[in-house]
């Protein structure tokens, strides 16, 4: 068998296929594999070099953030946060401390594997989305504090890995039930919505096939 040596793989090609123009030192999702920083304009459908090993200077949100400990970064802001939010995708550890009112943070670049199982807890009302970036570290662990009836939209199948998990625990009383409702015609325990987890202390744990939520296990009052 011939191998042949191609690069160190600190740096990648990456091809543009989102809607929009990256910017240099914008950041960049590539796929379920980790976040990597552009080192050059890449137009939509062009390809252009991105860096996935290193430390980088970016921006932050306000919080005490501890040398080394993990960090995640929301598309929606363009921060690093000290602590999972809602869309955010693990971007890897802090490579310096900083004080809460700091507006940048070093960041050691790092694999979404190395997030391990995320931990959201929903607020008490109104319904919330997740996306793919919430599912990176292959598990997510969602705990319901509803006091009203809440639903909860996952992201396609499609976007994230098979054998990826999702568990759900609801944590306050009251008969409010907490609707998982899975994207478009895609089904959850086989059914269009899972909605029987309406009683404190009720959980349920899913894994995606690829094609559909698939219930592994349930606890329901």
């Amino acid at each position: 068998m011939t191998i042949k040596y191609i690069q160190s793989g600190n740096v990648v090609d990456y091809t543009n296929t989102t809607a929009a123009a990256i910017n240099t030192n914008d950041v960049v999702p590539l796929g379920s594999f980790q976040l990597g920083i552009a080192l050059t304009n890449i137009a939509i459908n062009a390809v252009g070099a991105v860096m996935v090993e290193g430390i980088f200077s970016l921006a932050k949100a306000a919080g005490v953030i501890t040398a080394w400990q993990k960090l995640w970064w929301s598309t929606a802001t363009e921060l690093v946060y000290n602590a999972p939010v809602a869309n955010s995708y693990f971007i890897g550890y802090a490579a310096e401390s900083e004080l809460t009112g700091s507006t940048t943070v070093k960041v050691l670049l790092e694999e979404f594997s190395e997030e391990g199982p995320r931990h959201l807890t929903l607020p008490a009302t109104g319904a919330v989305t997740l996306t793919a970036a919430d599912f990176s570290g292959g598990r997510a662990t969602v705990l319901a504090t509803n006091t009203a009836t809440q639903t909860l939209n996952l992201p396609s199948v499609t976007l994230i890995p098979a054998g990826t998990e999702l568990f759900v625990k609801k944590l306050s009383g009251g008969a409010f039930a907490l609707t998982i409702d899975p994207a478009g015609s895609e089904t959850i325990a086989g059914a269009a919505t899972f909605a029987t987890i309406d009683a404190d202390a009720d959980q349920a744990l899913f894994v995606s096939t690829g094609a559909a939520w698939v219930l592994i296990t349930s606890t329901i009052a």
